[in-house]
């Protein structure tokens, strides 16, 4: 019998898990053995109590390995657990807007003075200016219900683009929001096709400097085998809910149930992701990650306020929170319009900027942290 019960093989850790200096992270690890065994953690004596055994653990690197062993007459037992330190870990959180398809459109057939008079980026650069908010829009080749396509979205406005993409990026989603679940079993080459193209196109006319790499596929689905494409294209963390999500509106929670919306992983994975926001699968050099659950098209502004308040107080995961919508929502000649869509992304800006978390890109370092980048 050999088990650690503190930490789990995964584990992103920061300085609320332990004691954190310039040159590491240091943790206290705890488990249980057969009480006749001798246990090392890391290749030293941990100590012991009956089944208990406790060790001071020092993370000095991004990514740690501890090793634990339990030594006994029944021969030996070993266990290789491996996690993340998040460095200078501060509050922080990111919002991702799904789906974007409805302003290209529209500004590619308008054709205003300035990205900026079309209302949705409007509203968009007023949270922003208020709230330092930084936007995520993640977008769409194809618009599906109105006939346009990216390539033809005009280059008119690049300088436009690069000039405001220390806040405003643009990110590849799906080729087209339908069908349903694009990526579910889709063949890597079709998922490497589509990011390329959507790439290039945003590339083309807003600069490479307004393209942030994905934190989340349309529909959250694909097999982790197809994430050798995305970490090839500089993906180093995805987004999904892993369990008790909502997958359209109206539908009751389910608190327990896995739900598709998770790359495939099973409930022990899950559920540690329901209550920890983060985990490092090391089979596929991918760290996952919930959101809160404050998506802005589900709920009301006070279900999300209470999200948030919720998510802020939390011991588990209060350091990085990722908050989330659907563009189309905000728009009146969508068939499920919402009238004040834009008022809730809105509230949660200001409500976590009241909380004290800076804006990041998820995307970018650890979770929106540079720490391990900086020399």
């Amino acid at each position: 019998m050999l088990e650690v019960t503190s930490i789990r093989n995964g584990a992103v850790l920061n300085h609320t898990r332990g004691i954190e200096t310039d040159d590491y992270l240091e943790i206290k690890l705890e488990g249980i053995a057969d009480p006749q065994a001798f246990v090392k953690v890391n290749g030293v004596e941990a100590e012991r109590a009956d089944r208990t055994f406790s060790a001071p653990v020092r993370l000095t690197e991004k990514i740690n390995e501890i090793v634990v062993s339990a030594d006994s007459s029944f021969g030996e037992a070993q266990l290789k657990l491996t996690v993340l330190w998040d460095k200078k870990s501060f509050k922080r959180y990111n919002y991702y807007i799904d789906d974007c398809s409805f302003f290209y459109t529209d500004i590619a057939k308008q054709r205003p003075k300035s990205l900026f008079d079309h209302f949705f980026l409007k509203r968009l650069k007023s949270i922003h200016d208020k709230y330092g908010t930084k936007f995520s829009l993640n977008s769409f080749y194809r618009n599906d219900h109105f006939p346009f396509e990216l390539k033809d979205f005009p280059d008119i406005y690049k300088s436009e683009w690069i000039a405001n993409s220390d806040w405003l990026r643009l990110s590849f989603h799906a080729y087209s929001e339908f069908p349903d679940r694009p990526y579910q079993h889709t063949p890597p080459e079709k998922l490497a096709q589509d990011f390329d193209l959507l790439k290039s196109e945003i590339v083309r006319f807003a600069g490479e400097e307004t393209f942030v790499l994905p934190v989340v596929l349309h529909w959250a689905m694909a097999n982790p085998e197809v994430f050798s494409v995305l970490k090839e294209r500089g993906m180093k963390m995805i987004n999904g809910s892993f369990i008790g999500s909502k997958t359209y509106v109206g539908e009751k929670d389910h608190a327990f149930s896995v739900c598709d919306i998770g790359y495939f992983y099973e409930k022990d994975v899950a559920l540690y992701i329901k209550k920890y926001k983060n985990y490092y699968d090391k089979f596929t050099g991918m760290i996952l990650n919930s959101g809160i659950g404050a998506t802005g098209n589900l709920f009301t502004i006070e279900e999300l306020r209470k999200k948030i308040t919720d998510a802020v107080n939390s011991p588990y995961h209060s350091q990085t929170i990722g908050m989330a919508t659907h563009e189309q929502y905000s728009f009146d000649y969508y068939f499920n319009y919402i009238p004040d869509h834009l008022d809730r992304i809105e509230e949660c800006c200001r409500l976590i900027t009241e909380f004290g978390y800076k804006p990041v890109y998820f995307a970018e370092g650890l979770l929106g942290n540079t720490a391990w980048d900086e020399k």
